[in-house]
């Protein structure tokens, strides 16, 4: 099966020198770059080619690939495909800085027939974080946020100019679904960065978590009702929400099945439930920003679902505070 890799990272977090080092290495062998610059001129493009003769490799100039030329991603994708007999190992898209996760994983839907695994690595400066705890007022704080809300690798750079220790709890804190990868060897931080699996989500328990003061992180437990009164549900969380829903994923119980199903969603677009048979406890992890528990629990308070707020801001109220709408 090949990989789509979605690298993310907001502007300057270190995307393009975390895979030039990737390329680098023998690990490497049988993956294809596609490089989407905001510019007309692709500069990071040209530096990766560069470095290595022979890399499979195509441009996305002049536009995002979240919003204007999502179907050109698309198209580059098919020909990179049919451009070989053997499938690749993976295929990288490096995105603008400036682009959200969700709606290019909403293009990629129609790659089903290809056989893909869609993971997503996010880069974040050490040295210049983007989700600081005063981070009301920093810009592109909401594209930043949705960057690491949706990533299963979170990659640390620029280790050696870090000046506050307290990043990597931050970023834990924000998506407790991801994997955190924080070392100081350029090629090994790399090497780590692709080929990592992403583990088992490990959701903090209750008590006093340190967060960010915008984006809350709920852990959900809906009520004894149907699947469809369930998946009713979170269509009208999605619409409630709109950009401020990051992430969401869990295992839940429709009262109407004997198996269970798996939920997942970055931002809006949301992956096809699916029956899930393996050993995870039913509850949903939501990950949102600029959100209370109380605005999700009056969406439907028939349905009996308990939050259990994980971070504490003046959003979310004091942490692990139990709220029911039952």
């Amino acid at each position: 099966m090949t990989d789509f890799i979605l690298l993310t990272g907001f502007l300057g977090a270190g995307k393009t020198t975390l895979l030039r080092d990737f390329l680098a290495q023998p690990e490497s062998a049988d993956t294809a770059v596609i490089m989407n610059e905001a510019g007309a001129i692709d500069i990071d493009g040209a530096v990766v080619a560069a470095d290595k003769t022979g890399l499979p490799m195509a441009m996305l100039a002049n536009g995002c690939v979240c919003c204007s030329i999502a179907n050109d991603l698309l198209y580059t994708i098919e020909a990179l495909v049919a451009s070989r007999e053997t499938p690749f190992r993976r295929i990288v898209l490096e995105t603008s800085g400036l682009a959200m996760p969700g709606p290019i994983i909403r293009s990629l839907g129609e790659l089903g027939p290809l056989g893909m695994r869609v993971r997503v690595v996010t880069a974040c400066d050490a040295a210049a974080p983007a989700l600081t705890n005063d981070g009301f007022a920093r810009e592109g704080f909401e594209t930043a946020a949705a960057q690491v809300a949706a990533a299963g690798i979170i990659v640390l750079t620029k280790l050696d100019r870090a000046t506050d220790p307290g990043v990597a709890a931050t970023l834990t804190a924000a998506n407790p679904l991801a994997t955190l990868v924080q070392e100081a060897t350029p090629s090994r931080r790399a090497l780590l960065a692709f080929t990592t699996e992403a583990a088992a989500p490990a959701i903090p328990p209750a008590g006093d978590v340190s967060g960010h003061p915008r984006i809350s992180v709920m852990l959900g437990q809906p009520g004894a009702v149907g699947v469809e009164t369930l998946l009713e549900w979170l269509e009208n969380l999605s619409g409630l929400l709109g950009a401020r829903l990051l992430r969401l994923k869990g295992v839940v119980q429709p009262a109407d099945m004997a198996e269970r199903m798996l939920i997942q969603a970055v931002g809006s677009t949301f992956d096809p439930p699916r029956r899930f048979m393996g050993a995870a406890e039913p509850g949903l992890v939501i990950i949102a920003r600029d959100t209370t528990a109380a605005e999700i629990l009056a969406l439907a308070p028939d349905i009996g679902l308990t939050l259990q707020t994980q971070t504490a801001g003046p959003f979310t109220g004091p942490a692990a505070r139990r709220l029911s709408s039952s």
